[in-house]
Parts: C-alpha cells; sequence; structure tokens
C-alpha cells in the first residue's frame, strides 16, 4: 500500500539524491556555525579569564601591604562591651 503512494507521487532517484544532498549541505552549515560559536565563546571566556586574572593580582599586591599592617594593630580588649554600647565602624572597600 506504501508503494503504491510513492508511486503516484513519481519520486525518483534523482529527487532522492538531491534531498539527501540538501540535508547533507545542511548539516555540515550547523556544525560549522556551532563550531565557530563554540570557538568564539572559549576566546571571549579566555579573555575574561585573563581579565580577572589580571584584576586579582593588582588587587593582592595593593592590598597584601594592609592586611600585614592590619594584622599588627591587633590588641587584646581589656573588658566585655555590650551590642547597644559598641558603636559600629564603618569600612571603605574599593
Amino acid at each position: 500500500m506504501n508503494s503504491q503512494r510513492i508511486a503516484q507521487m513519481r519520486i525518483s532517484p534523482l529527487h532522492i539524491q538531491q534531498g539527501l544532498f540538501l540535508l547533507l549541505a545542511l548539516l555540515v552549515t550547523l556544525i560549522a556555525i556551532q563550531q565557530f560559536q563554540r570557538w568564539t565563546q572559549a576566546s571571549d571566556a579566555a579573555l575574561v579569564k585573563q581579565q580577572i586574572i589580571h584584576s586579582s593580582v593588582s588587587y593582592r599586591a595593593v592590598s597584601a601591604p594592609m592586611v600585614h599592617s592590619n594584622a599588627q594593630s591587633i590588641r587584646p580588649v581589656d573588658g566585655l562591651v555590650s551590642v547597644s554600647e559598641a558603636a559600629p565602624q564603618e569600612k571603605w572597600v574599593f
């Protein structure tokens, strides 16, 4: 029954060959686009990673002496202070 429908549609082997070639061309195009997107995302990610590493290295270089000087200025507390008596200290982080 299916063969009768195919015979009525008059699909020649040339049509089948052209359709398969079209599908192959579409598949190759989609794979090429996908690989191009992966390549651009990988280069963007590498650039962002490089910027993060650069900024974290410069942050460590600037903040390292500050951490060392703060560690030396810590002194023991003489008495206990309640939460209501202690004034909050403002800290600026850049």
